[in-house]
């Protein structure tokens, strides 16, 4: 599976840039998300979108969708640095499900594609590590929700870039793009484009023969 999850903006907010890649017979998944963070005086950060991409493990190409929007429950209002940013409006996150409910849905949705097999060895990929080593489980913490076990090993995209091309993408997304010679896909900080970025870095470095391999180190 693969997942994404957006990068670093200034420190001002995020998307999540990353994936989670599975081999094959499984499928990777693409799974960026974006937040709202305490950099705009907002503590905590709350993700506000959740999007997957399953990926075909032996073509990398997208087979299943998961994507749905999260209602802020500590500060439901979004700012408008974050609407600028995201493209997010407050309508679109107006009534939608909590975090709790979408991590629900998202288990169902995994069950479903079986990518809960035990059989099954996936793994996310990410787009840097701040999203399942800071984001995700700091925010559980703070609902008091618990962070699946499938969320709790990954491979920084950004450092598979490196081990591949011998450079660091400092601009996270747009400079693997660039150095791949790759068209980007659609808005910055759109949780569900930059889904399809990772998704479509992952092929390309499949292609020339690259193997992923899980970088983070054990909780």
């Amino acid at each position: 599976m693969a997942t994404a999850s957006p990068a670093a903006d200034g420190g001002r907010g995020r998307p999540w840039e990353g994936g989670l890649v599975s081999w094959p017979p499984a499928p990777p998944l693409t799974l960026p998300w974006t937040w709202m963070g305490p950099s705009w005086g907002q503590h905590p950060g709350e993700i506000i979108e959740f999007p997957i991409l399953k990926l075909n493990g032996r073509t990398m190409e997208i087979e299943s969708t998961f994507h749905m929007y999260v209602q802020p429950v500590v500060h439901p209002q979004l700012t408008p640095f974050c609407t600028e940013l995201t493209g997010i409006i407050q309508a679109m996150v107006d009534g939608q499900p909590s975090l709790q409910q979408v991590l629900e849905r998202v288990d169902e949705w995994m069950a479903k594609e079986g990518l809960l097999d035990p059989n099954v060895k996936s793994i996310f990929v990410t787009c840097g590590d701040w999203d399942l080593k800071v984001m995700l489980p700091g925010q559980c913490h703070y609902l008091g929700l618990p962070v699946a076990d499938y969320f709790k090993q990954w491979i920084n995209l950004k450092k598979a870039y490196s081990f591949a091309m011998g450079c660091w993408p400092k601009n996270g997304l747009l400079d693997m793009n660039k150095g791949l010679s790759l068209q980007h896909i659609g808005r910055p900080h759109s949780g569900i484009d930059d889904c399809k970025n990772i998704a479509n870095i992952m092929k390309t470095l499949a292609y020339r023969g690259f193997i992923f391999k899980q970088t983070s180190k054990p909780f």
